[in-house]
């Protein structure tokens, strides 16, 4: 987990020649030692809180007395089936209001042709990346109305947290759009981080420097207020548009924006 942490072969090779005893150490890499073992303090926290938050499933209900039943999130959870293609919306809603045996005929056809299973802990994998893209990649869900997509986000939030998929990341930082609408001031990255969790406090600038480490989960694009205009090609050659450092105060929509442009992009659709 910790491969890409710069001066990290320095302190491997510095034991493997002095053994354990402080002594022989450098103060480079005593130093460096130390926030490693901070950060892994950090990390663990942070898995613990993550849990805390997610591994519980609140289902509003119509019939029964209680407004709002709550579940543990493995009990309930429904594995969706996310495909390699996204196709017209229409067709989609289309298909699903279609009675259960025929949208399985169709289901087992189409997803057995020319489109693609994909597991959720492939969704960033080289393997189904266009391009090779050394800044990151990025992954975009998409589907209709109710049919799980933030559910689906909370259990990838929560498998995170318990050690089970994306452990290629350090940390994992999962953001709703229609709370960010609250937000009417220019802010940056790292507020944003801290907002939630103030425990990061300073631990945040030796984050950055990991940055393949880090996964920002950005939930409910529906539901943003305000507009992000992916696809202007004049944006990218406009500095003001752009936020190229997580300390800088930008916009939210520019936060947004700066962090998906720049990394190699992958679309994929929920089928139920």
């Amino acid at each position: 987990m910790w491969n890409d942490v710069p001066m990290l072969d320095k302190i491997l090779n510095e034991i493997q020649m002095y053994g354990c005893d402080p002594s022989h150490r450098s103060n480079t890499a005593q130093g460096l030692i130390k926030v490693l073992s901070e950060l892994k303090d950090v990390q663990q926290k942070h898995m613990e809180t993550l849990r805390a938050q997610t591994e519980t499933l609140r289902v509003n209900t119509i019939l029964m007395r209680e407004k709002v039943k709550v579940f543990h999130l493995v009990d309930r959870y429904a594995e969706l089936i996310v495909i390699s293609a996204v196709r017209d919306r229409r067709l989609v809603e289309h298909e699903l209001l279609a009675r259960r045996r025929d949208h399985k005929l169709w289901r087992e056809k189409h997803l057995h042709g020319e489109m693609e299973k994909i597991q959720t802990d492939q969704l960033f994998q080289s393997s189904f990346s266009r391009s090779k893209s050394k800044s990151g990649r990025s992954a975009a869900v998409a589907g209709v109305a109710g049919i799980g997509k933030t559910t689906m986000v909370q259990k990838i939030v929560y498998d995170w947290a318990m050690g089970k998929i994306f452990q290629q990341f350090q940390f994992v930082f999962s953001f709703k759009f229609r709370e960010l609408n609250s937000i009417n001031c220019r802010t940056n990255l790292r507020e944003l981080i801290l907002d939630q969790y103030p425990y990061f406090g300073n631990f945040l600038r030796d984050a950055w420097k990991n940055p393949q480490g880090l996964l920002f989960i950005f939930d409910g694009l529906d539901e943003f207020k305000h507009r992000i205009y992916f696809a202007d090609k004049w944006r990218d050659t406009e500095p003001k548009h752009q936020c190229p450092d997580p300390e800088c105060w930008c916009e939210v929509s520019e936060i947004v924006y700066s962090l998906i442009q720049v990394l190699d992009g992958m679309t994929w659709e929920i089928q139920e």
